[in-house]
């Protein structure tokens, strides 16, 4: 298809230049963790090495003695308040899944604990010092395995929200119909019916995912955040945090790639 103007263009099929295309290759623009915060503690994650496992006990006591080390979080002592990870618009369709820290891990990876310090040699040696006993659950590795009768039940909680069939590992549902399917198939001349598989994909950003928070001279919790959208980041901080919205300000610098995996 042709479209013809009456006048010029001055854009429209015109080359033109990318206003921050210098700047970026130059090395100019601030990223999440271009600045520099004083006396700011170093974060660290302890995850799980099993894909399904419930956490009998954990013991931080020697954690805690490591020179530096100024706090570390688990299930025992952080408030339990389910929400969606899921950056989506409001009201959230997606299901109210996940906690700060669980007394069940679900997957290998799954967050156990966190460690604040003052250095980053302090935060890995705490979490290598964390003591876990799990006890280990049976998992589910595929989708057939996870729909088959008598499967291991992975989000058996009971204040879990919105899950679809918690019983059947089913956490969404999306159901777009679109024309009359019975009718299409009845007027086909051929019908092929077949299942496909695709391995498990993840997005590859440059920059990792990283945050770095502060509060302001009012008061209010500045959060600089590798996201995609701020506004997600804030309301779910708000709810699991228990502070009102409006004393949260996030700041989405510029983004090392992000391509839908940042907007969680």
């Amino acid at each position: 298809m042709v479209i013809k103007l009456g006048r010029p263009t001055e854009v429209v099929g015109k080359n033109v230049l990318k206003v921050d295309g210098i700047p970026l290759a130059t090395g100019q623009p601030k990223f999440t963790l271009d600045m520099d915060i004083p006396g700011a503690l170093i974060g660290k994650l302890l995850y799980s090495p099993h894909a399904h496992a419930e956490i009998v006990s954990i013991d931080t006591s020697e954690a805690e003695k490591v020179p530096g080390v100024v706090c570390i979080l688990h299930y025992g002592n952080v408030p339990r308040v389910p929400y969606t990870t899921a950056g989506q618009g409001w009201p959230e369709p997606s299901p109210y899944d996940t906690v700060l820290f669980d007394k069940k891990v679900r997957y290998v990876g799954d967050r156990v604990a966190a460690v604040a310090a003052e250095t980053e040699e302090a935060a890995l040696e705490a979490l290598r010092k964390i003591k876990v006993e799990y006890k280990i659950l049976p998992a589910v590795f595929s989708i057939d395995e996870a729909l088959a009768p008598g499967a291991p039940i992975i989000h058996d909680e009971p204040d879990a929200q919105g899950i679809y069939d918690a019983q059947r590992n089913i956490a969404a549902a999306v159901d777009v119909p679109v024309g009359d399917l019975e009718r299409g198939f009845a007027e086909s001349d051929v019908i092929v019916e077949t299942t496909c598989e695709v391995p498990y994909v993840q997005h590859a950003a440059l920059e990792p995912h990283c945050v770095a928070v502060y509060f302001d001279e009012d008061g209010r919790l500045v959060i600089r955040s590798s996201t995609q959208v701020p506004f997600h980041v804030r309301r779910i901080v708000s709810r699991v945090l228990g502070i009102p919205i409006h004393r949260i300000r996030v700041i989405k610098p510029r983004i090392g790639g992000g391509f839908g995996s940042k907007q969680e």
